[in-house]
């Protein structure tokens, strides 16, 4: 399998460079987006109407479709999609056929970074099997970010065996170390690969300025980073074998 890492900041609507980007990929291969990429900052929505964000995802989602298609790729996206009145944080999952949909389970509620209060996503007090799929003989799941810090939803995703999870990303605060060793460690214990795609770019609230920075990776079964980008806009290609996690799987026991 054919896995792509794009690092990007916010696309403006009209953007030709994912389009450049994506021919350019190998076809057949699973492409990742971070988070708000698709999407502003959800900060700098606050006084937008929920329709016009709506018709500005459709109209993405629509582009994102035709490219899937014409170039034949798997395409992972984080998009704000809704109604008139609602707005919900989703995975969308694209490919030359159809578009489906992974709701964000459990979302940050921290006063500074407060988006339950912001979206209109259910609240649920248990957690559900992420989204999955298969390619090319491997399982793989989608999972936010935040996520990634509930045991009860790796539990999930262990029984049902995933090989490789990915996980979009809109992390800031020099966070991370923290966020290499986490993933490192969610993937030995669950002997699957994780995928960390984090966006890049700047946001600035009174003052003070949020730095996205981009260090996506990919951490392997044993614990260790296989290869990772650096704070800049740039794209990782990798070939995944399913022998490759088999063995880790074999070696290690854990699942």
């Amino acid at each position: 399998m054919n896995l792509a890492i794009l690092q990007l900041p916010t696309l403006p609507l009209k953007e030709e460079k994912l389009s450049t980007y994506l021919k350019a990929i190998k076809k057949g291969s699973v492409v990742v987006l971070g988070e708000y990429v698709l999407n502003l900052f959800f900060h700098e929505l606050k006084d937008a109407p929920r329709d016009i964000v709506n018709k500005t995802t459709a109209n993405k989602l629509t582009q994102l479709a035709k490219l899937a298609k014409k170039y034949d790729l798997y395409i992972i996206a984080p998009v704000l999609c809704g109604d008139e009145k609602k707005i919900y944080k989703k995975i969308a999952i694209i490919d030359a056929k159809t578009t489906e949909f992974y709701m964000q389970q459990r979302l940050i509620a921290y006063p500074h970074w407060n988006e339950e209060a912001f979206f209109n996503n259910p609240k649920t007090k248990t957690f559900k099997l992420p989204y999955t799929f298969e390619k090319d003989g491997m399982k793989l799941a989608v999972l936010f970010g935040f996520e990634l810090h509930f045991d009860e939803i790796w539990l999930k995703l262990k029984n049902a065996g995933i090989d490789i999870v990915l996980l979009p990303t809109a992390s800031t605060f020099g966070s991370n170390r923290r966020w290499r060793d986490l993933s490192k460690a969610r993937a030995f214990f669950n002997s699957c690969m994780v995928v960390r795609v984090n966006r890049i770019g700047e946001y600035t609230q009174e003052g003070y300025q949020w730095k996205f920075y981009g260090d996506s990776f990919i951490a392997l079964p044993n614990g260790k980073i296989e290869d990772s980008l650096g704070d800049k806009e740039e794209v990782l290609c990798m070939e995944i074998e399913k022998e490759q996690i088999e063995e880790f799987v074999k070696e290690w026991n854990f699942r």
